[in-house]
């Protein structure tokens, strides 16, 4: 196998960092429920090329589109903020309705970004690098130039690099699918190719550059990861608290099998005035004591809520519900369905936001209910 030696340059110093800052990601170790969230997904990629027509080629020379999978592992660091390592590989290159172009390659890259997602909107910046090897043209043979296709190899076969930076936007139509469009810059090693000369082919183009610059659109599916385990290990170790045997009032969990993927108190910088529990669509969301239904309510950011009175005292508060099954007034015991779990509001995945408060000021559920 022959390696070719080259300098290390400014251009090549976004693919560099990107390395170093990816190995950092993927080494923290305390993985939080609902602050992660794998992706997969396909997009097909419109690559920029500089193409010089061959005088004896009287095809159609079309654009260069290739279709690629993709992967992407956010790590959610603040409120809306994420860090996220990508991964792609190139899977489409021969001529069909969707890929095709006067060459064929094969490419795998990788890349870091950082990113801010709304309740269904989100945008994204960073850096990426790649790999591209394997480059070949699209030819015919003098004889048949009507019928059969050849790929014969470039001129000069080297090893080539890129890294570059990334800017996109995604889209979830649904909780957990999403569309996506991407523009990335690219800076190569090597960029300018021709086809060999003595292959006995007609090539369809007799050079091609690579530009700066590729376009991308795509759709994916992406879940929240939680660590289950680490989750139940925490709700074992808990120890009840004195006040569940004060509060005149017998509360229990809102949903069968409630793992609470995310805490009371400070959180992304600001206060999370409950507790987040796991839950699937469709989950049964269960009243945690008697009382009376106080309030129904969609908002944008709690989504569809619902509000239970307890007494004098206590209130509960059950949001980003997918529906209701109680009506305003209406009398429930505890244990009795309420609603269903969904994704409404200002969220990325589906969970049950539960709130206890006492006299109108928000404490911590874990005080009142053993989960």
């Amino acid at each position: 196998m022959q390696f070719t030696n080259y300098n290390i340059s400014s251009r090549q110093i976004p693919q560099l960092a990107f390395s170093l800052i990816l190995i950092s990601v993927f080494s923290v170790s305390d993985i939080l429920a609902q602050d992660w969230r794998f992706s997969a997904g396909y997009s097909i990629q419109n690559i920029g090329m500089e193409i010089t027509p061959n005088s004896e080629y009287y095809g159609t020379i079309e654009p260069t589109r290739k279709g690629l999978i993709e992967v992407e592992l956010e790590r959610y660091l603040l409120y809306r903020l994420y860090l996220s390592g990508t991964g792609s590989v190139l899977v489409n290159n021969a001529e069909s309705a969707f890929h095709g172009g006067p060459i064929n390659f094969n490419r795998t890259g990788l890349g870091l970004n950082l990113g801010v997602q709304w309740n269904k909107f989100g945008l994204y910046t960073g850096v990426h690098g790649g790999y591209t090897w394997n480059l070949k043209f699209k030819s015919y043979s003098e004889d048949d130039f009507d019928t059969n296709l050849y790929w014969i190899e470039s001129n000069r076969q080297l090893d080539i690099f890129n890294g570059g930076y990334t800017f996109g936007a995604k889209y979830y139509l649904l909780n957990n699918f999403r569309i996506q469009a991407e523009v990335k810059t690219h800076f190569y090693t090597n960029q300018n190719f021709e086809p060999a000369s003595d292959s006995g082919f007609i090539p369809a183009v007799s050079e091609v550059d690579f530009r700066n610059l590729t376009f991308a659109v795509g759709v994916s599916v992406s879940l929240p990861w939680y660590n289950r385990e680490q989750l139940k290990e925490e709700s074992r170790n808990r120890s009840p608290s004195t006040l569940m045997s004060v509060s005149g009032l017998q509360f229990d969990p809102p949903k069968n099998d409630a793992l609470i993927t995310s805490h009371f108190g400070p959180r992304w910088g600001r206060s999370h005035e409950g507790v987040d529990l796991d839950a699937n669509r469709g989950d049964e969301i269960l009243a945690t004591a008697d009382g009376v239904v106080e309030e129904l309510s969609t908002t944008a950011s709690y989504g569809r809520k619902i509000v239970l009175r307890h007494g004098r005292e206590f209130t509960t508060v059950y949001a980003h519900l997918n529906s209701f099954k109680v009506k305003k007034g209406e009398r429930v015991k505890r244990g009795e369905i309420i609603g269903t779990a969904g994704s409404s509001g200002a969220v990325t995945g589906v969970h049950l936001h539960f709130e206890l408060r006492r006299n109108g000021e928000p404490v911590d559920p874990l005080n009142y209910i053993r989960f």
